[in-house]
């Protein structure tokens, strides 16, 4: 195969529509796998809502999403004062670190790229609480409470991304509770792939952000669409600066349909990722120079033991049309780290045989 000249990822996973401008071809004939959208494709029906209903352009959507936020909190046993709909969770992450008041972050890490440049450009100083590959980065609450002086806002992905770890949703709320002089900001884009019940329906505590996504569980990053619950305290200050028609009006649409006839998918994803998660790990796994991280989520995060980097294995797997993340960039991690993501078993497979001839030929 001819040799591609590939610049180093920049922080994100998924951008298919650049890669294939690179490489000279066509969306379709790449098979993406440094996303972490679910495997199943868009929602039955939703497509057809959206083109039905796609004259509705040409007017203003809802100023607050006034039917998103009651259906949110109406199957989350929320208020919808503690519910605001947003253009993704991505908005809210750079928003709170500006209104939070907090003198400095602490980010449990490696995680999300977004959380610290979100507080950089709120003038927030940034730390972290690096977990452990040793203890294949399972979060030690004892460890993490000995960090927290009061004062800090603290950023927490679960499951986190990239490494699939989850925390028991019982565990973390009461950890929250057990330390009111600290900032919580939990992002839970992830969890509706494993099954733990989403914060929002607890009781919300007055030290409490928490992030909902549509984008990963659904499939629709490019409708933009995530949600920030507080309780209404908070959400009543936080809410004074926030732009009216935040979402548009396809997006609310959107996400109208997946809050009423959504759930059934998410059970089939769960359950997709149920029967073919264990097989994929196990053959990873039996690739030669790979180690794979225990997790719990769509995707799957590895580390090459041989002599091989993670940016030389991306570029030598898109030889093969196939997108992997290098995960090089997180805190925490080094450039041997890379993640996939679960697709259909055929691509699956697809993937698992180009990491086989890559890493065979490598000594």
């Amino acid at each position: 195969m001819e040799t591609i000249s590939i610049s180093a990822q920049g922080a994100h996973g998924g951008d298919i529509l650049s890669m294939a401008r690179r490489l000279g071809c066509g969306v379709g004939e790449l098979v993406d796998l440094s996303s972490n959208l679910s495997p199943l494709g868009m929602v039955p029906g939703l497509r057809e809502v959206l083109v039905e209903r796609l004259p509705e352009i040409g007017f203003l959507p809802e100023s607050g999403s006034e039917t998103l936020v009651n259906l949110f909190a109406g199957k989350y046993g929320c208020r919808p004062e503690q519910v605001l709909a947003g253009n993704g969770t991505t908005e809210f992450i750079y928003a709170v670190p500006a209104s939070a008041g907090c003198r400095r972050a602490l980010i449990v890490a490696p995680t999300y790229g977004d959380y610290r440049p979100a507080c950089e450009w709120a003038g927030i100083v940034v730390d972290f609480f690096t977990l452990t590959a040793e203890d294949d980065f399972s979060l030690d609450f004892n460890r993490l409470s000995a960090r927290l002086a009061g004062g800090e806002l603290v950023f927490l992905c679960n499951p986190n991304n990239p490494t699939g770890r989850v925390v028991a949703s019982r565990e973390l709320f009461d950890f929250i509770l057990a330390h009111p002089a600290s900032e919580f900001l939990i992002d839970e884009s992830y969890l509706p792939f494993v099954n733990e019940p989403s914060l929002a329906g607890f009781p919300l505590p007055a030290n409490l952000f928490l992030l909902c996504s549509s984008s990963k569980i659904y499939g629709i990053p490019g409708l933009r669409l995530g949600f920030l619950v507080a309780n209404e305290e908070k959400m009543a200050r936080f809410a004074v600066h926030r732009k009216p028609w935040g979402v548009n009006r396809m997006a609310q649409v959107a996400g109208e349909y997946l809050l009423t006839h959504g759930d059934s998918y998410v059970q089939s994803v769960r359950d997709f990722i149920g029967r073919v998660r264990p097989d994929f790990v196990a053959r990873l796994s039996a690739l030669p120079g790979v180690r794979v991280i225990p997790g719990a989520a769509n995707f799957i995060l590895c580390r090459l033991t041989g002599s091989m980097t993670a940016p030389q294995l991306r570029e030598a797997m898109l030889l093969w049309r196939i997108m992997i993340r290098d995960c090089s960039n997180f805190s925490g991690l080094d450039d041997h780290y890379f993640r996939v993501s679960l697709q259909e078993p055929e691509r699956n497979a697809r993937c698992l045989a180009a990491l086989a001839e890559i890493l065979g030929n490598k000594p």
